[in-house]
């Protein structure tokens, strides 16, 4: 049973807040984007540096309170 007739046009509070909000501030769209550059638009690693990392890592004991 499918509801996407019936649903169609629908949008929530929460939606038609946040498109309000946008449209009276479009700086936040900007500021978003250059958010999420920061943090997750990184260039990829090099495999040596993966590689140090890997042999770098201490192995955690089995039983924690040996």
């Amino acid at each position: 049973m499918k509801f996407t007739r019936h649903y169609k046009h629908y949008e929530s509070e929460f939606s038609e807040f946040l498109n309000g909000l946008k449209q009276q501030h479009p700086e936040i769209e900007k500021d978003q984007r250059e958010g999420f550059a920061i943090w997750w638009d990184k260039p990829p690693l090099e495999l040596d540096a993966m590689k140090r990392d890997k042999m770098s890592e201490v192995k955690p004991k089995a039983y924690l309170y040996d």
